[in-house]
């Protein structure tokens, strides 16, 4: 990193210059979010699982797990458009959104909260779902489709590194939340993406961001508003990947892996070694214009990608 690189002051929070109102928004995203959905629990492992569906029961299903520290509404802009056609449930994985905290967090728990959470919100009425995951959701993917990959039609990875097993993360991501916020406003204002990228689409942003927080009592004993996300969760997570070869040879279903064409998590040396050890038959996309939250960069384009791949030619 140069010296001015290293200089550069980091840049205002991206909701800041909304002071608290909610950024002018699309037709088409007003549209989706005014489609009607169901709200439901699951217990797993006496812990309180929360999801939400689309759609009528009984059709195709298709899970939605969200990345790390986020939640269930991250979902909303492409849910909508999937759901004349399938049973579209997104769960809030235990530890985020307004799923019950753990005193430790285990991948394979979460593959059994995305079993529940399916089941439940009705994704399996019809025979086996798929399960979509993005970043750190597409790990928890991997791990549903290594322990009961028997029981799905096949998972879509949206931008989740699978590095050599040289270069795989030691430690844990940076802590983040744990701080309370004297009004709604206020803690809006403090809102980023993890890992921080621009994003043009500041009416998605906002959001999940009001859908990230809850009420609080501060420290001195004032009401105010912080995260939902356990503060300490990665402090809490057991999340030992698998060597790449392990992972791959230990799949039970189909897998399909996207990216943002411009990612800095999925680089391109990253995408051929993916390429490279899932094999040639393995369906790759680079969605273009994207980064890493490329759900947020670009839901229209990646809907469309995943009407097509989750219908009735793909997975058999």
């Amino acid at each position: 990193m140069s010296q001015n690189a290293a200089a550069s002051p980091r840049p205002p929070a991206p909701l800041v210059q909304f002071s608290g109102a909610k950024p002018p928004a699309p037709d088409w995203f007003e549209k989706a979010v005014s489609v009607p959905f169901e709200r439901g629990q699951s217990e797993v492992d006496g812990a309180a699982i929360h999801w939400k569906a689309w759609g009528e029961r009984g059709q195709p299903g298709l899970v939605m797990v969200h990345g790390g520290v986020a939640h269930k509404d991250w979902w909303d802009s492409i849910a909508p458009f999937l759901a004349p056609t399938r049973r579209v449930v997104a769960l809030d994985l235990s530890g985020m959104g307004d799923s019950d905290h753990r005193e430790r967090y285990r991948m394979e728990c979460y593959a059994r909260e995305v079993l529940a959470a399916g089941r439940d919100g009705g994704a399996f009425d019809a025979g086996k779902p798929y399960v979509v995951g993005h970043s750190f959701g597409g790990f928890v993917s991997l791990t549903t489709a290594m322990n009961h990959g028997e029981e799905l039609r096949g998972v879509a990875v949206l931008d989740s590194p699978i590095r050599p097993a040289e270069q795989q993360r030691r430690s844990s991501p940076p802590s983040r939340g744990g701080m309370s916020y004297p009004t709604f406003e206020a803690a809006l204002s403090r809102f980023r993406l993890l890992p921080e990228q621009d994003c043009a689409n500041a009416y998605l942003l906002d959001h999940i961001a009001r859908q990230s927080l809850k009420p609080t009592t501060r420290p001195d004993g004032s009401e105010g508003w912080t995260w939902k996300f356990d503060p300490k969760l990665w402090d809490k997570m057991d999340y030992d990947r698998p060597a790449p070869a392990d992972l791959v040879g230990g799949l039970k279903t189909r897998v399909a892996l996207f990216r943002g064409e411009k990612s800095r998590l999925v680089t391109d040396e990253i995408w051929d070694f993916m390429r490279e050890i899932f094999g040639p038959e393995t369906t790759m996309v680079s969605i273009p214009d994207a980064e890493h939250h490329l759900i947020l960069d670009q839901p229209i384009a990646v809907g469309a990608a995943l009407e097509v791949l989750t219908g009735p030619g793909w997975g058999g």
